[in-house]
């Protein structure tokens, strides 16, 4: 019985793959996301938001920033979804409010593509 559920459980994963294929069988991608360089941090709502802005184009949309805690330090990396290929960098600051689980305290806030510190106590 088990092995039946196996053999179905392989079927339909197959199934849908192939229902989410091209006309060249490769699945489908969509916008590259990309690692930003941030510019600078505001801390609102007792620690808990940050109002970030970071380099970006005109070509592009914000699309999730991933947040390490540590004892002394919180990194952020934000990262944006290219809409087309080629587009020029502009240096267009961009701006994004992210909601932080932890309270930022007294640790400073470091963004975590090139390593700096870019907000502090």
């Amino acid at each position: 019985m088990v092995r039946f559920a196996g053999i179905a459980v392989a079927l339909a994963v197959a199934l849908l793959a192939a229902g989410c294929t091209t006309e060249t069988k490769e699945l489908p991608q969509g916008p590259p996301r990309q690692i930003r360089i941030i510019n600078n941090v505001e801390v609102g709502d007792g620690g808990r938001t940050l109002t970030v802005r970071y380099w970006g184009t005109e070509c592009e949309q914000f699309s999730d920033a991933e947040i390490e805690y540590g004892i002394t330090q919180v990194k952020i990396a934000v990262y944006a979804l290219v809409m087309k290929e080629e587009c020029q960098r502009s240096g267009l600051q961009q701006t994004v409010s992210v909601a932080l689980d932890q309270t930022l305290d007294n640790r400073i806030i470091i963004d975590a593509n090139t390593d700096t510190v870019v907000w502090a106590p």
